[in-house]
């Protein structure tokens, strides 16, 4: 199968594996993201609730009368104290500091909070003591104000430490995932493809000569089902309309030969010698005619096996017996010749006889009286076929083989069809023909018989090395 011109074939599973493992991975990535983002967020919302539940605790101790004394539970202070100035209160009577957990820090704490400052959270970026800033939370219960602070350095280490875990767990818990992801979509792909490769290699063996070959159905997802289904509906009818053809071309090359025939037979009678030759030479020309197109309607009606065993010596020898006396009615000899030992062969027996015939009645039309017909059989698998007639000009090697073309030489009476029949053999044997110069003067037909495809060249090459 080749691609269309300007374009590179493309895999439809490479296409989809690639794309759904970039989605996979976008999508892990976004996982990702958005739990470390949920994960700051509750830091900070537990910073928050911490500052709050500290600064309830505060303002529950507090007077109701401002000229009252304030005392503020030993534990409480000792809760501030121990976090090493990282958690501080301070309780303002008006703009009078009256108590804190920290009168050094509040010192310096003191000028970078902002009189009267508002009620709730405020953050301060940077304090002396404090590179990351601070958090606050200011709380007032007139006369009182209750501010408490937090230093951003706890929730730095625990950020830092969450996300060093999130890392190392996150890498180890999602990669697995994800390429377990990745090889379940890829097999996915895998088996989903599996009967498209079936009708794939199905379709190569549709053909001419398997009539009646069609695409497996079974196992086909939805989407491709009816596109199959059309596929053999298709070529259902292609295969009608080929049985139809072939059938006419041999019931019509059949009703030829009687009446052809029965006008031979009459010619013979005729006493009247003016234009009788004229008509034996026209009625000859016509005999042959239908001959080649019985002869290419049973080639294409026919399911070449190409499985049996074939000496392609026997196969020369078996031609050449048949046109010995048309040889020797021209005053040709015909020379058969084995260069080395074959290797085995396999193709069918009856289509190959059918091509040499063609070959050297070819070359007894062309060759001169007192010649040579030459047909060589070497080891390699080929069947070579040497006159020396007027030759092919380089123009015409390629298009001799073509249905109803005649060469620049054509003799009179000729169709077009039997070289057309060889190379139809030829390519059903996985070989080819072709014609070049004999030195010398003269032409060299080789008919080369080739191994089988390579979807079964194994079974090909066990055969061979059995024998």
């Amino acid at each position: 199968m080749t691609a269309a011109p300007g374009r590179r074939p493309w895999s439809l599973a490479a296409r989809l594996g690639w794309r759904l493992v970039a989605v996979l991975m976008a999508a892990i990535a976004l996982a990702a993201g958005t739990i470390a983002w949920r994960a700051v967020s509750t830091v900070h919302e537990l910073d928050d609730q911490a500052l709050q539940n500290q600064a309830r605790l505060l303002v529950a101790r507090l007077p109701a009368d401002a000229k009252a004394p304030l005392s503020i539970p030993e534990d409480l202070v000792n809760s501030f104290r121990a976090s090493d100035g990282d958690n501080v209160f301070m309780v303002y009577r008006g703009a009078e500091l009256a108590s804190t957990s920290d009168p050094a820090a509040a010192a310096l704490i003191a000028p970078f909070l902002k009189p009267r400052n508002a009620d709730g959270f405020f953050r301060l970026p940077m304090v002396p003591g404090h590179r990351n800033g601070m958090i606050g939370l200011t709380v007032t219960d007139w006369p009182w104000r209750v501010v408490v602070m937090q230093g951003r350095e706890q929730s730095s280490v625990l950020l830092e430490s969450l996300s060093a875990n999130f890392i190392t767990v996150g890498f180890f818990l999602l990669l697995p995932i994800g390429i377990v992801a990745v090889l379940v979509a890829v097999l996915t792909l895998q088996r989903g493809l599996r009967p498209l490769r079936r009708v794939s290699a199905a379709a190569l063996r549709v053909g001419p000569t398997q009539p009646g070959a069609r695409l497996p159905l079974a196992d086909l997802p939805n989407e491709v089902f009816p596109l199959v289904q059309t596929v053999n509906d298709a070529l259902s009818r292609l295969d009608h309309a080929l049985m139809g053809q072939q059938r006419f071309m041999a019931e019509a090359a059949h009703a030829l030969r009687t009446p052809l025939a029965v006008l031979t037979a009459r010619l013979d009678l005729m006493e009247d010698r003016q234009d009788l030759e004229g008509l034996r030479h026209d009625a000859d020309r016509m005999g042959r005619l239908v001959g080649q197109l019985l002869r290419m309607a049973r080639l294409d009606g026919m399911e070449t096996d190409v499985t049996a065993a074939i000496s392609l010596y026997a196969i020369a020898a078996e031609a050449i017996s048949a046109l010995v006396p048309i040889a020797l009615r021209k005053g040709v000899e015909i020379a058969l010749a084995e260069q080395g030992t074959a290797v085995p062969l396999r193709g069918n027996h009856g289509a190959l006889v059918l091509a040499v015939t063609n070959l050297v009645e070819n070359a007894l039309a062309y060759a001169p009286s007192g010649t040579v017909v030459e047909v060589v059989v070497d080891r390699a698998g080929r069947i070579t076929v040497l006159d020396e007639g007027p030759g092919v000009p380089t123009e015409q090697r390629a298009r001799i083989f073509e249905r109803f073309n005649r060469g620049p030489h054509a003799k009179e009476g000729g169709a077009g069809l039997g070289l057309a029949i060889v190379a139809e053999v030829a390519v059903a044997h996985h070989g080819s023909v072709h014609v070049e110069a004999r030195p010398g003067g003269g032409s060299a037909f080789v008919l080369s018989v080739g191994p089988p495809p390579s979807r079964d060249r194994e079974a090909w090459s066990a055969v061979h090395t059995a024998e």
